[in-house]
């Protein structure tokens, strides 16, 4: 699943040159994160949670391939690729109150 959506949604990165490595890391607070070298890392408990939840993690983590920070710049490119991510990231922080990752984020 995540390959699948990693794929999916990359393709849509035209400054993306390659796909990046990624892998599973079991976070305590933490869906997903990009570390400086350019690996994403997702929690495996993401599996858990909506399509829509994946793929806003994964944007997430996909954005900091071009802007390494959270930034306005940044923010700016996450909703140019997804409009609508406040509601979806809302849903998420929900889900993570109910399991392990109290107070988890995508980043």
């Amino acid at each position: 699943m995540f390959a699948d959506r990693i794929d999916a949604l990359a393709e849509r990165l035209v400054w993306l040159k390659m796909l990046p490595p990624w892998r599973l890391i079991a976070m305590k607070k933490q869906w997903g994160s990009c570390s400086p070298q350019g690996t994403i890392l997702l929690n495996p408990y993401l599996i858990k949670a909506p399509r829509e939840c994946i793929d806003y993690v994964v944007l997430h983590e996909l954005c900091h391939l071009k802007e390494h920070n959270h930034s306005p710049r940044y923010y700016r490119l996450l909703s140019q690729l997804m409009p609508d991510w406040e509601p979806v990231k809302a849903r998420l922080d929900r889900m993570a109150e109910l399991s392990d990752l109290s107070g988890g984020t995508a980043a």
